[in-house]
């Protein structure tokens, strides 16, 4: 779009004209959908990522007063912008005034790039290990580049052309945010194709498939895995999946039945169960489901049938829940 109106061949294609705002609200709205499911895990929209599409559909409703005018007055009207330059960011032609629009747009961007940043630096600190920091560096990258894209062309608002060429900056800040987007992924293949395993060494034989981890290996790991039953909630849920895990730690599924069976001498369901269970204890303990049903307890942690609660219950205190809470009753 930077390129037509400054060649002029926009006037040939007067259709294309204000277009360019749309797809940028699209592009905040996607970007920020993609950096939510990467850091949080998210596997299907939410409430908030529609909300989020809404923003371009109600930039294109802005702009429908000017693609209903004739091709005579769209023509006429984008030459004299050409002409003038300044005079794009104070153009009428939208249901809100362009400079409002411009202003708002660019201060949206602001927002979004320092919540990204936020919400990935607050991961990499999690994951403490430095091969996992290394997934994150390309999404660090066009995080910042977008928040210096968006507060330049922010600040270049409060400029006239003669003193500051807005459109060149805007058109080379978003040509260097391309090239980083489309050319890291040839230094690190992974954040294409999923986190690669550090592996230390591959035994031959029977068991040529499975990843041998030293002890410095398995700690790292029992950390964030530890962590991640402090600190996230998704376990709770009935449709939690052994690649949920995973995916949070880099790993690869069967990897991820390695460690567990190394490290806690349980399959991927009775580690789960057993930290569900210790949630279940907490808030016996806290008196806070006391008075709820068995089924009721067992929804709450994730259980999708009473017996199977009982059950890891049980395994877990030796007794059954009935018995706990007339126990500390």
């Amino acid at each position: 779009m930077i390129f037509m109106i400054k060649t002029g061949s926009i006037i040939n294609y007067p259709h294309f004209w204000n277009t360019g705002t749309p797809i940028n609200y699209l592009h905040l709205a996607t970007f920020m959908i993609f950096v939510r499911s990467i850091v949080k895990n998210l596997k299907s929209p939410k409430k908030l990522d529609i909300i989020l599409f809404l923003l371009p559909l109600a930039s294109l409703i802005n702009f429908v007063p000017f693609y209903l005018k004739d091709l005579k007055f769209k023509t006429s009207h984008i030459r004299y912008l050409i002409e003038n330059e300044d005079s794009v960011f104070y153009a009428t032609e939208s249901l809100i005034p362009a400079y409002w629009n411009y202003l708002f747009q660019f201060a949206l961007g602001v927002i979004f790039s320092c919540i990204a940043i936020f919400m990935i630096l607050k991961v990499i600190k999690l994951k403490e290990e430095n091969n996992f920091k290394s997934e994150f560096i390309w999404l660090i990258c066009i995080s910042i580049l977008m928040l210096l894209g968006n507060l330049a062309a922010f600040i270049s608002l409060f400029f006239d052309s003669s003193s500051l060429d807005t459109h060149s900056i805007s058109a080379y800040l978003f040509a260097l945010y391309i090239i980083i987007i489309f050319s890291y992924p040839f230094f690190e293949p992974k954040v294409l194709y999923g986190a690669l395993v550090d592996v230390k060494q591959k035994i031959s034989g029977r068991n040529e498939n499975k990843t041998v981890f030293i002890t410095d290996d398995l700690e790292n790991y029992k950390a964030q895995i530890e962590s991640f039953f402090n600190l996230e909630v998704s376990y709770l849920k009935s449709d939690f999946r052994q690649d949920d895990l995973a995916k949070f730690l880099s790993i690869q599924k069967k990897e991820l039945s390695q460690i567990t069976n190394l490290l806690y001498h349980k399959n991927f369901n009775q580690l789960v169960n057993e930290k569900r269970i210790d949630v279940v204890l907490k808030k016996f303990a806290d008196s806070e489901w006391l008075n709820y049903s068995l089924e009721g307890v067992s929804l709450e942690v994730g259980f999708k049938s009473r017996t199977t609660f009982i059950k890891a219950f049980k395994e877990k205190t030796g007794i059954t829940p009935s018995e706990y809470k007339k126990m500390i009753s």
